[in-house]
């Protein structure tokens, strides 16, 4: 939980030096960059920090810890990356991919959870 909300602080840090460079711009990769920071960064590794606690809370079930939780962290962090870089560098490959990839991410994510709590079982 912890090494996702630090992670999830660099990306509000990342996010807010972003703005601080690009703020004026409302639309183009720069803005795309600043947003994704936040959202994706900041509140994705928010939700997979809380989620192991906050699952078993409301279903009643415990999560099973495994190493593989952490796969869809180390994942994030690079795909948005991927994603940053090619809106800073205007490099479309690289922002299609990394949002692409971002969005298995989130299935990954899932997929874990559901995966941990069913061995929890």
């Amino acid at each position: 939980m912890a090494i996702c909300l630090l992670s999830g602080y660099m990306w509000l840090t990342v996010s807010g030096l972003l703005a601080l460079g690009y703020g004026g711009i409302t639309a183009g990769p720069y803005y795309d960059a600043i947003l994704h920071s936040l959202f994706l960064g900041f509140v994705l590794a928010m939700i997979f920090g809380h989620a192991p606690i906050v699952f078993p809370a409301v279903l009643g079930l415990p999560i099973r810890y495994t190493p593989w939780l952490y796969s869809h962290l180390i994942l994030l962090h690079l795909t948005l990356c991927l994603r940053i870089t090619g809106d800073l560098l205007l490099w479309i490959p690289g922002r299609q991919w990394g949002g692409l990839l971002n969005g298995v991410v989130v299935l990954l994510f899932l997929a874990n959870t559901v995966s941990s709590l069913r061995r929890a079982e």
